[in-house]
């Protein structure tokens, strides 16, 4: 994560009715996702459903995995606009407090909607660059106010700790993925590590 290069926009640059297609697609595949249906279904059914045809969708480069991906980057923009302006001062009278406040946040709003989390982990190997630069980018607006707690306490390779607190974030969703687990569950999975970044300087 090169948190100097974060982009204001995550959004494509698309004909305005191909931006008003793509945000029926994202609506539909939301509904199937969480219906538990997405696994099942395929282009063909994409197609139908939506009144295209397949080589319409792949004219326009949406398969299957690119969609998801917008519908992720729909789901995250949400969450960038309700926590990114949190103030993590507030939030415990110590760094490693303020960070697991903000994690266990997280968490709470994933897991609202896990049944798109979990569809991820098979289909983000699928993405385009673009794609993926694109999901990233949301990673670190997220990332955004533990990487300014870091700074305003001195602490040295924010960045990489930043990269490693992402990771483990992920990891701990598979709690709740696998284990039915509770946002605590997810947070307490994942302390032991997320305390050995936030309490050491060097």
């Amino acid at each position: 994560m090169n948190f100097q290069r974060i982009k204001e926009s995550d959004a494509v640059d698309l004909p305005l009715l191909l931006k008003n297609r793509l945000v029926s697609l994202v609506l539909y595949l939301k509904e199937k996702i969480d219906a538990g249906q997405f696994n099942e279904l395929t282009l063909a059914h994409i197609a139908k459903d939506n009144r295209m045809t397949i080589p319409q969708l792949m004219e326009f480069g949406f398969t299957k995995a690119n969609l998801l991906c917008h519908v992720v980057v729909a789901e995250n923009e949400i969450l960038i606009q309700k926590l990114v302006g949190l103030d993590l001062s507030t939030m415990g009278s110590s760094l490693t407090e303020q960070v697991k406040a903000y994690v266990f946040q997280l968490y709470q709003n994933d897991l609202k909607h896990l049944a798109l989390r979990t569809a991820i982990q098979s289909y983000a190997w699928m993405w385009s660059v673009v794609d993926e630069a694109r999901v990233s980018n949301q990673a670190m607006k997220l990332m955004t106010p533990i990487h300014i707690a870091f700074q305003a306490q001195d602490f040295e390779h924010i960045d990489a700790r930043c990269h490693a607190i992402w990771a483990l974030y992920i990891q701990g969703l598979r709690t709740a993925a696998l284990g039915k687990g509770s946002a605590s569950d997810c947070l307490a999975a994942i302390t032991p590590s997320l305390e050995f970044i936030t309490e050491s300087k060097k």
